[in-house]
């Protein structure tokens, strides 16, 4: 079986409307055409057909008195020739004809049913029968087939002229309506990515207008943030590389002369190299992004809360304080909710001073939980608020080097938060310090 690939034109929506009228067209025109023809045709055919059924009862009436005298009946002429042809035929075997009958039948080339053809003329046949007395009739129907004719001619001409007039029309139509889509295509090839100009009409494509700008300012950000990203990205790494590569450089120079230095030098290392290990490895969970597979499980969420909070406390100077009441059942990834609180915590110890307090509460909120984490720290901005979830992002710039951290926690936070369908913010602590939010939906049904 051979397969045989052939190449398609590309068509323009000018060329498709036009074809797609081209063949509408015909398709009325033929029906159009046969319908008028065939009304025509059929009304001329009652009108012969009357005509023949009145002469064939006045014949037969003649036959049946008597002898039939052809002069008095209207049988029309065509050129001097009968046009018209009749024969009688008596229940006693006698047959009478009207001029011209014998060599007409005679001459008849073709017949289809009540047609007939002779000469080059069509005809039209009827009998009628009346006590034995049988009556036969060959009517001439040329003026219908001629009437017809003239009526498909004119309706061809007609319509012929309407198709010239409509395609100037439909193209012209037509090619409004495409030429905002060909400016749109050429806009968005020559502004490389900036906004498109939005067309008056059609509406149509203004919509498609707009969603396409919505989609480039959507990308343009996206894009913008990658690489902010790993221009951030490349400057957390270069400061601890080039920490590294001065110690290495100090203690190859020195190391004989001063060998004091080198424990010092490779606490350094040892301390910059965990550090960049850390922010390899929050890299990584960023740009796995929504490929991490989430494992969700059904559990108590104040419990695991407590037991997390306890580890937590040991790691910090302020205090940690627990506030919940009754059952928190949730359905979600463990693991993913330890990185969340983690950072918030964290966050919260390094923004807040040694001696103060961290709130760690549960609360129900209709459908949802609320797992917020409060710290009597410096506070956030409303600026900042939506920034601080940002890779990279740090509320303090001036200190942001003697604040320890990546400055990746709270936006791995957010992509845990999104994976999980949950939901985080942060907002203010009154009268200082900043709230960070989880919320989470809450199970329907209690663990057993």
């Amino acid at each position: 079986m051979k397969v045989f690939n052939k190449k398609q034109k590309a068509l323009t929506n000018t060329s498709v409307i036009t074809r797609i009228f081209v063949r509408l067209f015909l398709i009325f025109t033929v029906l159009n055409v046969i319908v008028i023809a065939g009304l025509v045709a059929y009304s001329g055919l009652q009108m012969r057909e009357a005509q023949g059924t009145s002469l064939l009862a006045s014949i037969q009436e003649a036959a049946l008195n008597g002898n039939i005298n052809w002069k008095e009946f209207e049988i029309s002429f065509e050129d001097g020739e009968m046009a018209d042809y009749v024969r009688v035929t008596r229940a006693s075997g006698g047959i009478d004809e009207s001029q011209g009958t014998t060599e007409f039948l005679q001459n008849t080339q073709q017949r289809w049913g009540y047609f007939s053809l002779s000469n080059g003329d069509v005809f039209w046949y009827t009998t009628t029968t009346v006590n034995g007395t049988k009556a036969e009739l060959w009517l001439n129907i040329d003026e219908v087939v001629d009437s017809v004719a003239r009526t498909v001619l004119a309706m061809i001409l007609i319509l012929l002229l309407m198709f010239v007039v409509a395609i100037v029309i439909i193209k012209r139509s037509a090619r409004d309506i495409s030429q905002p889509l060909a400016d749109l295509a050429a806009a968005a090839d020559e502004n490389e990515g900036k906004e498109l100009p939005e067309p008056k009409n059609p509406v149509e494509v203004v919509r498609l207008t707009r969603s396409f700008n919505r989609l480039l300012a959507r990308l343009n950000s996206k894009i913008e943030q990658e690489q902010q990203f790993v221009s951030d990205a490349s400057h957390e790494l270069r400061t601890p590389v080039a920490a590294i590569r001065g110690h290495v450089t100090l203690l190859k120079r020195r190391w004989r002369e001063h060998p004091e230095i080198v424990e010092d030098s490779l606490n350094y290392i040892d301390e910059e190299s965990l550090r960049m290990k850390h922010l390899i490895e929050e890299l990584l969970t960023i740009s796995r992004g929504n490929h991490l597979k989430m494992k969700h499980e059904a559990f108590d969420l104040g419990q695991f809360t407590a037991r997390l909070v306890d580890e937590l406390q040991l790691a910090l100077s302020q205090e940690i304080i627990f506030e919940s009441s009754g059952e928190f059942s949730i359905n979600a990834d463990k693991i993913a909710l330890q990185h969340i609180l983690v950072a918030f915590i964290e966050n919260a110890g390094k923004y807040s001073p040694a001696q103060s307090k961290i709130t760690v509460s549960l609360q129900e909120r209709g459908d949802s939980i609320d797992l917020s984490v409060a710290d009597e720290g410096i506070g956030i901005a409303d600026s900042e608020k939506e920034k601080i979830f940002e890779r990279f992002y740090r509320v303090d710039k001036s200190r942001s080097s003697e604040i320890p951290g990546t400055g990746l926690g709270l936006a791995i936070a957010k992509q845990y938060a999104e994976m999980n369908e949950a939901w985080i913010f942060v907002s203010d602590h009154l009268p200082q310090g900043a709230v960070f939010h989880l919320v989470l939906k809450k199970m329907k049904q209690k663990l057993i």
